[in-house]
C-alpha cells in the first residue's frame, strides 16, 4: 500500500556532489537512520559512518518508521542508541510488530552481552560497538542486506475471507468485496492476527498513521464500515466485538460445516 511521505522524514544527508557521484564498484545503499541518542545530534549532517556515495535518510519520529519503510523501501535501517538493548528494542519490536522485515542495525555507544542479546531477540539483525570505521559499517550492512529476504505471503486466507495483498483486493466466497482504503488495511490486520482479540489501540497503531490527529471513536467507525462490507456478503459474524477489549475475526475451525451467517 502506498502513502504519502511522512513529516518525520528528514532531507538526505548527501552533499548534492555526492547525490549525483556515479556509483562505485561497491553499490550504493538507501538507509534510514533513527537517531535514539540522549543528546542532540548533528541536525543536517550525514553520519561518520556513512560513505558519501550512499542515500542516508534521517527519520526523526521513530514511531513513523514502519510507515517510513512501507514509503521508501530502504535497504536497511539503523538505530543509533547510548546502550544497546534499551529504546532500540521497543522501536525494532514495533517495526516486526507491522510485518516489516527490512534489516535492522543497531549502532550502540555502550554495548555488554546481555544488552546485545536483548536487541538481537527484539528482532534486530545486528549490533555494532560506536565508534566504527566506514568500511567495516558499509560492510556490516551489506552482509545483511545479501541475507534471503524474509518470505511473507502475497496472499491471505481466513474462512471464507481472502486478501490479495500485492493487488490490493479482498474476497468473501470467491466474490470480491468494495472497501475503502482503511477497510482493506483494517481487514488485513485483523486477518494477521485471526482468533486473536486486538484492542482498539493496537489497531490503531496498525491501520493509521501514528502522527495523525483521530477521534476517539475512528476505529468503531471503520469496523461498523468492514462489518457492513461483510454483511453484504454473508460473513458478518465472522468479526466480534469483545465488549471492554476490542475486535477479533474468528478463525476458522476445522472440519467447521457451519453455515456463513450474518449475525
Amino acid at each position: 500500500m502506498n502513502h504519502p511521505p511522512r513529516g518525520g522524514l528528514s532531507q538526505d544527508l548527501r552533499s548534492p556532489q555526492a547525490r549525483h557521484r556515479p556509483p562505485a564498484h561497491i553499490p550504493c545503499m538507501r538507509i534510514l537512520l533513527v537517531d535514539l541518542m540522549s543528546g542532540p545530534g548533528p541536525a543536517g549532517e550525514a553520519p561518520g559512518w556513512a560513505d558519501g556515495t550512499d542515500s542516508v535518510l534521517r527519520v526523526t519520529r521513530p514511531s513513523e518508521l514502519s510507515w517510513t519503510c512501507v514509503d521508501v523501501q530502504p535497504d536497511a535501517v539503523v538505530i543509533h542508541v547510548d546502550t544497546a538493548g534499551t529504546y532500540d528494542t521497543l522501536v525494532v519490536r514495533s517495526l516486526r510488530g507491522e510485518h516489516i522485515h527490512t534489516p535492522v542495525s543497531v549502532l550502540a555507544e555502550a554495548a555488554d552481552g546481555e544488552s546485545v542479546a536483548r536487541a538481537l531477540d527484539s528482532g534486530a539483525d545486528d549490533v555494532v560497538p560506536a565508534p566504527v570505521s566506514v568500511v567495516e559499517m558499509r560492510a556490516r550492512l551489506r552482509a545483511l542486506i545479501r541475507r534471503p529476504a524474509a518470505w511473507e505471503p502475497d496472499e491471505l486466507a481466513s474462512g471464507p475471507l481472502a486478501v490479495d495483498l500485492l493487488e490490493h483486493r479482498a474476497q468473501a466466497h470467491g466474490r470480491e468485496i468494495g472497501l475503502t482504503p482503511v477497510q482493506f488495511r483494517l481487514l488485513v490486520a485483523l486477518m494477521r492476527n485471526a482468533g486473536r482479540t486486538l484492542t482498539r489501540d493496537q489497531l490503531r497503531d496498525s491501520v493509521w498513521d501514528p502522527a495523525a490527529r483521530l477521534g476517539s471513536n475512528v476505529v468503531d467507525q471503520a469496523v461498523s464500515g468492514l462489518r457492513t462490507r461483510l454483511d453484504e456478503h454473508g460473513v458478518r459474524h465472522h468479526l466480534r466485538t469483545i465488549r471492554g477489549v476490542g475486535y477479533r475475526l474468528e478463525a476458522p475451525r476445522p472440519g467447521s460445516r457451519r453455515e456463513n451467517r450474518a449475525a
